[in-house]
């Protein structure tokens, strides 16, 4: 099909050149979560390493020229974390205006989260949609881009962690196949859920 006569939403792999308006939508549409309070210089940054890491990926979603949602992934969130802080934290955090030093116990607390998480395989690190396209099929045309870039990576398996207020989301992966093996409080206060997906076996194996 000619690119150019696309009218439906194109789910594609994320560039740097992205990177602005994936930081935008995350911190307009996710409310719960560390990463949201730091804004979108910091969140900028953050998901230009993301679409540069080899662990990691980023796909995302138009509809004509405009960016309607996202989708971030890693399979080793800890190599992650630490290409972030070692290439880009310095502007990182001084694009969060002093939001990260003054809560850098919540800093911590997200990163042990990245470097010892109990979930198994490639990690969902964040997904949003534009409000005005929600209802419209993007947030599961993403959870299947992801799925199939763990596929393609060879992972076998794959978790999230999400609020378990978030009953939008919360049915999303469980439409998708992933299900709750544990609940605890990533932040003081906040319930989180642990959503494991495990690839269906393939019976000509």
């Amino acid at each position: 099909m000619d690119p150019n006569t696309q009218t439906g939403p194109l789910l594609r792999t994320g560039t740097d050149a992205d990177a602005e308006g994936v930081a935008t939508l995350h911190a307009g549409q996710i409310g719960e979560g560390f990463l949201s309070f730091l804004g979108p210089g910091f969140l900028r940054h953050l998901y230009r390493r993301i679409a540069r890491s080899p662990e990691s990926f980023l796909l995302v979603v138009e509809q004509g020229s405009t960016l309607v949602g996202f989708i971030a992934g890693s399979t080793d969130v800890a190599a992650l974390y630490r290409s972030f802080l070692w290439r880009d934290g310095l502007r990182a955090a001084a694009a969060s205006g002093g939001r990260l030093l003054r809560s850098w116990r919540l800093a911590m607390e997200t990163l042990r989260h990245g470097t010892g998480g109990a979930g198994e395989g490639a990690e969902l690190l964040a997904v949003a949609v534009e409000p005005s396209i929600r209802g419209h099929g993007v947030g599961w045309q993403l959870v299947e881009g992801f799925l199939s870039e763990v596929d393609r990576k060879a992972v076998g398996s794959a978790h999230v962690v999400v609020a378990s207020d978030n009953h939008r989301a919360v049915a999303l992966y469980e439409r998708a196949g992933f299900r709750t093996v544990e609940q605890f409080e990533l932040h003081a206060g906040t319930t989180s859920l642990m959503m494991q997906w495990v690839a269906p076996r393939d019976p000509s194996r």
